[in-house]
């Protein structure tokens, strides 16, 4: 029992002691703490940059695709089955170069038939004539007799009738006139669709699209179907880019752009605005205008339907202050302490919406209220009065480790 009993008091001892430690570590951090100059708690590192004059452009973003600066698509007026397809994609092609050919049997047969066909009116016509020839010549001997007798020869009867052939005759032949005109202009419009059957380049370029293949069957019925798509000079491009009405009013031709493609992400070309559309387009309720930029391709580095992201600028702001956006999102955070401990202290953001940043002033943050001249990606352009150059803008802070 004497043993259990020191063993007891041994254990409740040693328990006795690590708390009395615990606790004596515990009160000196509070008293260490307690110690530290409040400045020293609550301090925050303050990030900021010199104030500096400088330029700014003023842009307007827009989406668009490149275009071949003159193309032009070639179809067909008549309808038959492909028989020869000479070209491929990105052939070069000289103006008047055949390009295809249609089987040419309807339609040569349709020219024979109008050269028969004007054959038979001519053959017609001259009958006409030889019918007129004969009833003109009953009208003169007519004529002739009636004035050796006095008019008692021929008898009216008689003459009323070879008068009616005679007028007979003369609307046969100009009948037959009429359906030889007729028949030659079916042989104009024959010859026509024949020489249809033949696809010729109308100007000279290289083949961006080709929509048919021999054996093909083209109805022409109701419109033209497309056969190729021949760009004229791709070293010259145009890029359509859809501008958001907001910023229609600031976009004008003359203005320069400059613009990316995925092909090339590093690279950046330019353009300059040819134009904007009057006309507008409404894709899903939002309403764009066109407006279209002439693109130097001589590197020929773009390509007719490539994406583009461009940037037009409208205006350059110069000799004004350049600040990072993020000065005018800042913010300093004010330490509110713990008064309870004076550690654990909370945050209070101050907001004003009025356009203003923070400068250092005596280090020790300063609200200056400011006018935004514009923006441009990152960059602001600002006045006021307040403000002197390589004043200490604030961009950030951080607490103090």
């Amino acid at each position: 029992m004497q043993n259990l009993q020191k063993i007891t008091e041994y254990k409740s001892s040693g328990w006795k002691l690590k708390f009395s430690v615990v606790l004596g570590v515990v009160l000196l951090g509070v008293a260490l703490y307690m110690l530290i100059p409040k400045e020293q708690k609550n301090a925050y590192n303050f990030v900021s940059e010199p104030l500096k004059y400088g330029d700014l452009k003023l842009s307007v973003s827009a989406t668009g695709y490149l275009q071949p600066l003159d193309s032009v698509d070639v179809g067909s007026e008549v309808s038959g089955t492909v028989e020869n397809v000479y070209v491929d994609y990105n052939d070069l092609v000289k103006k008047g170069q055949l390009l295809a050919q249609f089987n040419k049997t309807k339609y040569k047969s349709g020219v024979d038939k109008s050269l028969a066909s004007l054959a038979i009116t001519e053959a017609t016509l001259q009958n006409a004539h030889a019918t007129f020839t004969q009833a003109k010549a009953t009208i003169e001997r007519d004529k002739t007799l009636r004035e050796s007798t006095a008019g008692a020869l021929p008898s009216q009867r008689d003459w009323e009738s070879d008068w009616a052939n005679y007028m007979s005759a003369k609307a046969q032949v100009a009948n037959a006139n009429a359906q030889i005109e007729q028949a030659k202009q079916a042989l104009v419009s024959g010859n026509y669709d024949l020489e249809k059957t033949m696809i010729y380049s109308p100007i000279d370029g290289i083949v961006l699209v080709r929509n048919i293949n021999p054996g093909q069957s083209v109805a022409a019925s109701f419109q033209t179907p497309v056969f190729f798509k021949i760009a004229k000079d791709l070293t010259k491009m145009e890029l359509q880019v859809s501008v958001d009405e907001a910023d229609i009013s600031k976009v004008k031709a003359l203005q320069n752009a400059t613009f990316s493609v995925d092909a090339y992400p590093e690279k950046v070309f330019e353009g300059n605005i040819r134009l904007v559309r009057v006309n507008s387009e409404i894709l899903n309720g939002v309403v764009t205008y066109i407006a279209v930029l002439d693109v130097d391709n001589h590197e020929m580095l773009l390509k007719p339907g490539m994406s583009a992201d461009a940037d037009i600028t409208v205006e350059t702001l110069k000799n004004t202050f350049i600040i990072p956006r993020t000065a005018l999102l800042f913010n300093p955070v004010e330490p509110v302490e713990n008064k309870l401990f004076g550690f654990g202290e909370k945050s209070k953001t101050l907001i004003d919406s009025k356009p203003h940043l923070w400068i250092l002033e005596n280090n020790k943050p300063k609200k200056v209220y400011v006018k935004i001249l514009g923006n441009s990606g990152l960059l602001s352009a600002i006045s006021s009065n307040e403000l002197k150059e390589k004043d200490a803008v604030m961009i950030s802070q951080e607490k103090a480790q």
